[in-house]
């Protein structure tokens, strides 16, 4: 049985301070408790014995910066999680987008994802054959974890688990049609994915598309400071057009930050904003 090994604060604060002055990565406002769980797996999954075996690595590998940094945000482990949000951003929010573009609405993944929610929602867009009618952005930390949705091998813990949530989203479709198993691996169909435009960016998400008209950011702050939180949701909140949507993880809310203000309740439920037109 592997044993996981325990991290301590100082270490926690001495690799996020690595990161920073040597890398440009500022990990300095997220949750101090999560950050500190995500560097225990790493240690752990590539077997460096303690923090001093992972900052000697991260200073003589650049290639494994780029696997530190695939790792180290939360992984998305189902695809279609949380059905019931789904089937409103189906049949409300996606129709609600699309009326009256001009131009192909935006839709931006502000949240760096390992490509589970992307392909959920790119499996959406087909199914309303508006897969080629939109942009769609995708946030990432690293090179590598491009290389790794662009592959379209998904690291599906249990596919069992996906199709139920799939088919509790869309009752009448096939889930299997988009993907295929090649050597004990799953593999989804790339074109989903084919106009998917990736954004690098560092922690802060300094980088936004503009005139976003769907973002989708789920799951996300709860691994934040107070202050990161609002940093992050004012450049979200100045990033959609007047009646864009913001969607949250149903853990999170816009309540007690300054962004709040700039929004209404869409759907209370699934934590569901819609832009206000100030």
């Amino acid at each position: 049985m592997t044993i996981r090994y325990e991290i301590g604060i100082v270490d926690t604060r001495n690799i996020i301070k690595l990161l920073l002055d040597d890398f440009g990565y500022d990990f300095r406002d997220y949750a101090l408790t999560s950050f500190k769980r995500r560097l225990e797996y790493i240690i752990t999954l590539y077997a460096l014995r303690d923090a001093d075996g992972l900052i000697a690595r991260l200073k003589s590998s650049p290639d494994f910066l780029s696997q530190f940094l695939s790792e180290i945000t939360p992984e998305t482990t189902e695809m279609f999680r949380d059905p019931s949000f789904w089937r409103l951003l189906r049949d409300e929010i996606i129709p609600e987008t699309m009326r009256g573009s001009t131009s192909k609405p935006r839709i931006w993944f502000a949240s760096f994802d390992s490509g589970e929610e992307l392909f959920s929602l790119t499996i959406l867009l087909k199914e309303l054959n508006l897969l080629d009618e939109v942009n769609v952005y995708c946030n990432v930390l690293s090179e590598q974890t491009i290389q790794h949705i662009s592959s379209g091998k998904l690291d599906l813990k249990d596919i069992e688990i996906n199709e139920a949530n799939y088919q509790r989203y869309n009752d009448k479709g096939n889930y299997s049609l988009y993907f295929k198993n090649e050597g004990g691996s799953t593999f989804f169909d790339t074109d989903l994915i084919k106009n998917v435009s990736f954004l690098k960016q560092n922690p802060l998400i300094e980088d936004e598309p503009g005139a976003v008209k769907l973002i989708l950011f789920r799951n996300q702050s709860i691994y934040y400071n107070q202050l990161l939180t609002e940093k992050i949701f004012s450049k979200l909140a100045n990033s959609l057009v007047a009646g864009g949507f913001l969607a949250l993880g149903v853990k999170e809310t816009l309540e007690n930050t300054n962004a709040n203000n700039k929004f209404t309740i869409f759907n209370e439920s699934e934590r569901v904003y819609k832009r206000k037109n100030n």
